[in-house]
């Protein structure tokens, strides 16, 4: 006989291996809010490395007068036993080897090297940059991480419940306040061709991507086209 530990290391084992074939060879795009502790994503991170996903991370400057130490400190934590990331400027992403429409050089980095991309850039410019490159990769999905984010804001598309479309989620923006700027985003990612979506709160959630994608119900707030 078996436990309900060992069952559910078995439904956990099963779901990895789905999820790898559904998604290996595909992008995530990850925006970390300046509300969001980068280097707390740092395992989730590198089980979607391991299963074959491609992963681009959108890093917010940080505040103080080293803009870029949420970026190095990631990375830094992705490193620990092997070349796991790089970090790239905005400006170094819209650099390219080759005319379009080929892949920009950021994806081809990515891709061939199986390296976590990093991108930084400013705060307030980092939502629509992680649209950006989830349009330009035809990202599998993009995960908005959010420290103050709460799903209760939004009255669709919560834990358990059935994933709304963007058009039943616009809406609501109007009503949302601080939360408006990651749920217009989703919407707009939505729209644009992204077909899955999420907004992820961080704040006593250690591992808020893996609890998102390998529970049944997930923590945050899911739309769909």
């Amino acid at each position: 006989m078996t436990n309900a530990a060992d069952d559910e290391r078995v439904r956990v084992i099963h779901e990895a291996v789905t999820f790898s074939r559904r998604f290996g060879g595909n992008w995530f795009v990850i925006h970390m809010s300046p509300s969001a502790p980068a280097v707390a994503a740092a395992a989730d991170l590198l089980l979607l490395r391991s299963l074959g996903i491609h992963v681009a991370v959108v890093v917010a400057e940080g505040e103080n007068a080293h803009p870029e130490a949420p970026a190095t400190d990631l990375r830094k934590a992705l490193n620990t036993d092997d070349l796991a990331a790089v970090v790239m400027t905005w400006e170094e992403t819209r650099a390219h080897d080759v005319a379009k429409p080929r892949q920009q050089r950021w994806q081809q980095v990515g891709e061939s090297s199986s390296l976590i991309i990093l991108v930084t850039c400013p705060a307030q410019t980092s939502l629509r940059v992680a649209l950006t490159l989830g349009v330009e990769c035809s990202a599998a999905k993009l995960m908005l991480l959010d420290a103050e984010w709460d799903p209760a804001m939004l009255p669709v598309g919560g834990p358990g419940a059935p994933v709304p479309s963007a058009d039943q989620v616009r809406p609501y923006l109007a009503g949302l306040g601080p939360g408006c700027m990651a749920v217009a985003t989703a919407v707009e990612a939505a729209e644009a061709g992204i077909s899955e979506v999420h907004i992820l709160p961080t704040t006593g959630n250690a591992h808020p991507i893996l609890l998102e994608i390998f529970t049944e119900e997930g923590i945050g707030t899911w739309i769909g086209p």
